[in-house]
């Protein structure tokens, strides 16, 4: 064919339908009334309609790979990545979608992205709430790419590995919102097409990677760039707070020495830096709580050894007993 597909029509997806795209790019996906778990839905509830609309995919030669979805939700439903991807860019064109990656979490609505390295230690969450239209486009880079002999992989490759901040939210320019809004739908030749679409690709990574000097401000805590590795430490700890972390490993990944990075932590945010790893996992706790795991599921999925450690430092932050949400 000498041009482009035809825009692919709408369609029903039922819960079956998610879970069979779930076993083909490694998510698991959750509806709320409904039982899911792959081979163990029953047959009225694999049947149900989940939304309607188009999802499609487009997977570009520089390993860039496009999804575009337009779906009318009638019932809530989670998705959990477990792939790696060194690169992820969400962007919503249309609704609100919730993400989350350890004690991170994101409302994204309308012309709002966001950007993260996706790891299957990390899963990423995203809920879509029903009763809306939802438009989104993400953007994955194929970590099989990273190490090809172009000059632009060799370019990517660095930037990518230059990341400090796990997970960035920010604001699409409405010019680069309007492009992304028809780019998998354009009816030109497949390699005019593939050209447009790499360079909408490298928009979104040039808009959507935090920029060498994000943090500008000098102020009694020192220079810009010791702010910037200060906040690398703060976003590590939110972004995984299971992991078990030493004052020096971190001072490490600070590029200073261990009592510079206590107290300088503490004069940024004004809690230690242990204090701050123990609110981000409880934090994750009351989310798991939230959604239905026993006290002692959520303690040990937040990082806690002893459940009833966890319920002690819950009480005491959140003032409540953690079986008040369970």
């Amino acid at each position: 064919m000498n041009s482009a597909n035809s825009a692919i029509a709408a369609r029903s997806f039922r819960v079956r339908d998610f879970l069979d795209f779930g076993k083909q790019y490694g998510m698991d996906y959750c509806f709320d009334g409904l039982p899911s778990g792959g081979d163990h839905v029953d047959t009225g509830a694999g049947e149900t309609v989940v939304a309607r609309g188009r999802i499609r995919e487009l997977a570009l030669p520089s390993g860039f790979r496009f999804t575009g979805s337009e779906l009318e939700v009638f019932h809530r439903y989670r998705s959990i990545s477990l792939g790696h991807a060194p690169l992820l860019i969400v962007v919503v064109l249309e609704g609100r979608i919730d993400l989350s990656v350890g004690a991170v979490r994101r409302s994204l609505h309308a012309g709002e992205a966001v950007s993260l390295q996706l790891r299957p230690e990390h899963a990423l969450e995203a809920s879509q709430p029903a009763g809306q239209t939802l438009k989104t486009l993400t953007l994955a880079f194929d970590p099989a790419c990273l190490h090809r002999a172009s000059p632009e992989s060799s370019t990517l490759t660095s930037l990518l590995q230059g990341i400090r901040r796990p997970v960035l939210g920010w604001r699409v320019s409405s010019a680069l919102l309007s492009q992304l809004e028809h780019g998998l739908d354009m009816a030109v030749p497949a390699l005019q097409k593939n050209l447009i679409l790499e360079g909408l690709a490298l928009q979104l990574v040039g808009h959507g990677l935090p920029e060498e000097g994000e943090f500008p401000d000098r102020d009694q805590n020192g220079s810009a760039r010791e702010r910037q590795r200060l906040e690398a430490v703060r976003q590590l700890l939110e972004f995984a707070p299971t992991e078990e972390y030493t004052l020096e490993g971190l001072a490490q990944h600070a590029a200073m020495s261990a009592s510079s990075l206590r107290s300088k932590f503490r004069a940024t945010y004004g809690v230690s830096v242990f204090d701050y790893l123990r609110q981000c996992r409880l934090e994750l706790g009351k989310r798991y709580l939230e959604q239905g795991y026993s006290v002692q599921q959520a303690a040990h999925r937040a990082g806690y050894r002893h459940a009833t450690n966890f319920a002690t430092a819950f009480r005491r932050v959140f003032g409540v007993s953690p079986r008040a949400l369970h």
